[in-house]
């Protein structure tokens, strides 16, 4: 008769109390894609030889630096561009875009780096670089090198315009929906709140406002937005609340906090009718913040 082997109670402790205190390694992804802050972050790592620091280290780093440019290159081909487009798609059908995204990563800035020994004497760098997603001053953006402006827009937007739609009769909306802002002074920007709902951060949002006739009507989309000002900043900054929002420099002193309603299977977010009414009166004489992208969409 054969007997189980049993695996010491002690080993089984050790084990785990070494994978508590091993050093935090970082994801496969080596990176992000930060919708709040406005960047693309990757990292690198470079190792050389036993040696001294002073021939080391500057080996390290260029191997780190190459490795942070693979890696960011991998992160910003996932970028969405819209619900159903990413950046890769774009490099893959227009040799243009992936020469000018290659210029974007090579032209990345480092944010941070670090040096350490190992115990085998060998050096390891470590490097974070960054690349802007929209707006940045004295550099190349994601949102520039893939000729936003140029007729973009997302699938799926409903043909009828807000500028073209009369909006004078809308159902009026239910006490809970809230539409907040200072009617006794000139709006200067929007921030939709998606009150939780799940919606995945892309370059060209769609917001669409339903109960107006029988169709739906696009509020705002990049053919809302001065083709300039899109190449320049981008339509749309993002935020983890409300609160953070408002703090937004671009939106201004009076901002109007409108609900999303639903999020649709296209990945559009739908506000209701009075949004609509709202708009078209807060935009006429003048006003058209719309067109200067003062837009942020919250999570909550």
């Amino acid at each position: 008769m054969t007997t189980k082997k049993r695996f010491p109670i002690f080993c089984i402790v050790l084990l785990v109390l070494g994978l508590c205190y091993a050093p935090m390694a970082y994801s496969a992804e080596d990176g992000k894609i930060n919708w709040v802050e406005g960047y693309v972050s990757a990292i690198g790592y470079g190792a050389v030889a036993k040696g001294n620091m002073a021939q080391s280290k500057p080996l390290s780093r260029r191997a780190a630096i190459g490795d942070a440019y693979r890696n960011l290159l991998e992160i910003i081909k996932g970028v969405k561009v819209d619900s159903a487009t990413t950046v890769e798609n774009f490099m893959v059908t227009q040799d243009i875009i992936k020469t000018q995204i290659d210029g974007v990563v090579k032209g990345a800035a480092i944010h941070k780096e670090d040096y350490e020994r190992q115990p085998d004497g060998s050096l390891m760098a470590t490097v974070e670089m960054r690349v802007c997603i929209s707006s940045c001053a004295g550099t190349t953006t994601i949102v520039q090198a893939l000729n936003m402006g140029q007729n973009n827009d997302a699938p799926f937007v409903p043909q009828k315009r807000l500028q073209d739609t009369p909006v004078v009769n809308v159902p009026p909306p239910p006490k809970e929906y809230k539409i907040v802002y200072d009617a006794s002074r000139p709006v200067t920007g929007i921030v939709v709140n998606l009150e939780g709902q799940v919606f995945e951060r892309v370059l060209l949002p769609v917001v669409i406002a339903e109960e107006i006739g029988d169709s739906l009507v696009t509020i705002y989309s990049a053919k809302s937005v001065n083709p300039a000002v899109i190449r320049t900043h981008g339509i749309v900054r993002y935020a983890d609340s409300v609160e953070q929002a408002r703090k937004n420099p671009h939106l201004g002193n009076n901002v109007m906090i409108i609900p999303a309603s639903r999020i649709t299977k296209e990945k559009m977010i739908v506000v209701k009718g009075e949004v609509a009414r709202l708009i078209k009166e807060t935009t006429a004489h003048g006003n058209d913040y719309l067109s200067e992208a003062k837009v942020v969409i919250s999570a909550q």
